[in-house]
C-alpha cells in the first residue's frame, strides 16, 4: 500500500488537495474509494477516488477525460481530477447505495418488471455514451450501483477506468473486461458499441434468473460457450415469464453483430413495444405468462411476412400494367424460379426459370410487333421509323417494369429474411437446451438453403461446440468453396483444425487469410498458438 493510502487508512479527517477525507467506502483492483467533502462546501458529501497507478499516467487520465464528456443520470457525475504525489485522484457525486452484485446476493432475483426498469435506464445511459462516442467496455454487476427505494430505483453505471474511444478498424489488440460479460468480438480484441449491450444483456439475465448465461470452470471453457454455445432461455429457467421479454434478452446475446440488438435506442424502442404490448394483454386478460402462449414476437414476424408477400404481388401486377399481362408474368415467374433455384443451388428450376423469361421476352416482343402492325400500319412507315416508334414503346415500358419489379425484389428479399429469423427463434423455442434437436433442425434448413450463409455458420459453431470437430471442419470447406472470404467461416476452420491438433493445417488456414487482411488480431492469435504447439 502506498504512503498516501496509509495515512488515510490511519486517520480520519485527511486532507487531500482540497478535499477532506471521511472514511472508506469501497475497495477494487483500480484503487481505493472515499467518502469526504470540498473544503469550501462541507455540506456537499462526495466520493473521492485513489487510482493506482500501474502504469503511464497519461494512460489513467482516459477515464476523466472520457467522463467529462457525458452528463447523464444514470452516469456517475464527474466532479473533478487532480494527480496528488503521482496518483490520479478522481472526485465524483457521492451515491449513498451499494453495487448490483451485492445487491442481487442480498435480496435475490428481480422481477421482470424491475429487469425492465434496469434495462431501460443503462440503456438510456448508453445511448449517451455512445452518442459521445465513448464505449464503456467492461458493464458489469459490480460496475453498477443501485441506490433509491423500490417506487424510485436509481442505477447508475461506474468505473470508466478501461473505456475507450468509438474506433473504426483497429490495429491494436484490445481484450479488457470481465470475462464473463465479454462479447465474442471482444474476446476476439474488437470491442464496439455492442459489446456493451451484450454485457448489458448478460447482467440483465443474471439478475432475472440468479444465474449467468455463459460458465465455464476455466477460461478456456468460458471462451468457447461464449464463442459457441446457446444460454438456456430464461423461459427455461424460470417458471413465469413473459415470452416477448425472453425474445429481448436473447436478442442481446446473439454472437453475430448484425443479428444482435444494433443500439441502445434500438433496446429502448423494443423494450417500449413490449411495455405497450403487456398493457393490452393485461386489458384484454391474456395470459402472457403461459409457456405455451405464442409470443407476440412471433406473431408480428408472421404478419410482417403476410404483409411483405402481399406488396411482392401488387408492385409484381404493376410492373406488369405496361403491357399484356401474361408474357410479362411469365418473365417475373421465370424470374422468381430462376432466384429460387439459385438459392438452393437447384438446376431444374434454374433452367425452367431461364427457359420462362426467354419465351416471356420473345411473347412481348411479339405483341409489340403485332400492335404496330396494325396501329400504324406497317406500308406507311420506313424500316427506320418503325424501328423509332417500337425503340420509344420499348424504352419507356422497360422503364416503369425495371423501377416496379426492383420494389418487387426489395421485398422478396425482406420475406427471405423473415423467413429466416422466424425459422431460427422457432428453432430455439422449440428445442430448447437439446443441442443435437437444434443441430438436426439447422442441418436440414441449411440442406435446402445451401446458399444461405449465417445459418450454415450457425450450424458449424454448433458442430464444434457439441465436439463433433470433423464434421464441422468438412462444413467449413464446403462453405468456403461458396464463399471463399467469408471471415467467419474461415475463423472456424482454424478453430477446428486447432482443436483436433492439425496445427500446420490450422497455420496453412490463417496465412491464407492473413495473406487477404494483414491485420487481423483472431488469426494472428491462433497462428502464433499452433506455431508454440509445432514446436512442443
Amino acid at each position: 500500500m502506498n504512503s498516501t493510502q496509509n495515512r488515510i487508512t490511519s486517520t480520519r479527517n485527511v486532507r487531500l488537495n482540497k478535499y477532506v477525507l471521511l472514511e472508506e467506502i469501497g475497495r477494487g483492483g483500480h484503487g481505493v474509494v472515499y467518502k469526504g467533502y470540498h473544503k469550501e462546501k462541507t455540506d456537499k458529501i462526495v466520493a473521492v477516488k485513489i487510482i493506482n497507478n500501474t502504469g503511464n499516467i497519461d494512460s489513467l487520465l482516459v477515464e476523466p477525460e472520457l467522463l467529462s464528456r457525458l452528463n447523464h443520470p444514470n452516469i456517475i457525475n464527474l466532479k473533478d481530477y487532480f494527480i496528488h504525489e503521482g496518483k490520479l485522484i478522481l472526485v465524483t457525486e457521492y451515491i449513498d447505495g451499494i453495487t448490483l452484485q451485492s445487491y442481487l446476493e442480498q435480496r435475490g432475483k428481480f422481477s421482470t418488471t424491475e429487469v425492465k426498469t434496469f434495462l431501460a435506464q443503462i440503456a438510456d445511459a448508453l445511448a449517451h455514451a455512445h452518442a459521445n462516442n465513448v464505449i464503456h467496455r467492461d458493464i458489469k454487476l459490480s460496475n453498477i450501483l443501485v441506490t433509491g427505494d423500490h417506487q424510485n430505483r436509481r442505477f447508475v453505471l461506474v468505473d470508466f477506468g478501461i473505456s475507450r474511444m468509438a474506433e473504426g478498424i483497429q490495429t491494436i489488440k484490445r481484450v479488457a473486461g470481465t470475462y464473463y460479460y465479454m462479447a465474442p468480438e471482444q474476446l476476439r480484441g474488437r470491442p464496439c458499441e455492442q459489446s456493451d449491450l451484450w454485457a448489458l444483456g448478460v447482467c440483465a439475465y443474471s439478475l432475472l434468473t440468479g444465474i449467468k448465461p455463459f460458465e465455464g470452470d476455466t477460461q478456456q471453457d468460458l471462451s468457447k460457450k461464449i464463442l459457441l454455445g446457446i444460454p438456456q432461455p430464461p423461459s427455461e429457467v424460470l417458471e413465469e415469464i413473459d415470452p416477448d421479454f425472453d425474445y429481448i434478452l436473447f436478442h442481446l446475446l446473439e454472437k453475430e453483430l448484425v443479428n444482435r440488438t444494433s443500439s441502445a435506442h434500438a433496446l429502448l424502442d423494443e423494450l417500449k413495444k413490449w411495455s405497450k404490448s403487456t398493457v393490452t394483454k393485461i386489458i384484454k386478460n391474456k395470459d402472457f405468462k403461459s409457456k405455451n402462449s405464442l409470443p407476440t414476437w412471433e406473431k408480428k414476424e408472421r404478419a410482417e411476412l403476410k404483409k411483405n408477400w402481399r406488396r411482392f404481388w401488387i408492385y409484381s401486377v404493376l410492373s406488369n400494367l405496361s403491357s399484356v399481362i401474361v408474357p410479362d408474368a411469365m418473365l417475373l415467374g421465370g424470374l422468381i424460379i430462376f432466384y429460387l433455384g439459385q438459392e438452393k443451388s437447384n438446376f431444374f428450376k434454374t433452367f425452367i426459370g431461364i427457359f420462362f423469361m426467354i419465351i416471356g421476352r420473345l411473347i412481348h416482343y411479339c405483341v409489340i410487333y403485332f400492335v404496330l402492325l396494325n396501329i400504324v400500319g406497317v406500308n406507311e412507315i420506313s424500316g427506320d421509323s418503325f424501328f423509332e416508334v417500337f425503340q420509344e414503346i420499348s424504352i419507356l415500358q422497360q422503364l416503369w417494369q425495371v423501377f416496379f419489379i426492383l420494389i418487387a425484389v426489395h421485398y422478396l428479399t425482406k420475406i427471405r429474411n423473415l423467413r429466416e429469423s422466424l425459422l431460427l427463434h422457432k428453432t430455439l423455442r422449440e428445442a430448447s437446451q437439446d443441442i443435437n434437436r437444434i443441430i438436426q433442425l439447422l442441418k436440414s434448413f441449411v440442406n435446402t438453403n445451401w446458399g444461405n450463409m449465417n445459418l450454415r455458420q450457425k450450424y458449424i459453431e454448433l458442430l464444434l461446440f457439441n465436439g463433433q470437430i470433423e464434421d464441422a471442419i468438412v462444413e467449413s470447406k464446403l462453405a468456403l468453396e461458396v464463399d471463399p472470404y467469408n471471415f467467419g467461416l474461415t475463423l472456424l476452420l482454424a478453430n477446428s483444425y486447432f482443436e483436433v491438433g492439425l496445427y500446420e493445417e490450422c497455420k496453412q488456414v490463417c496465412d491464407y487469410y492473413l495473406a487477404i487482411s494483414t491485420y487481423s488480431f483472431e488469426f494472428s492469435d491462433i497462428k502464433e498458438r499452433c506455431q508454440l504447439n509445432m514446436e512442443k
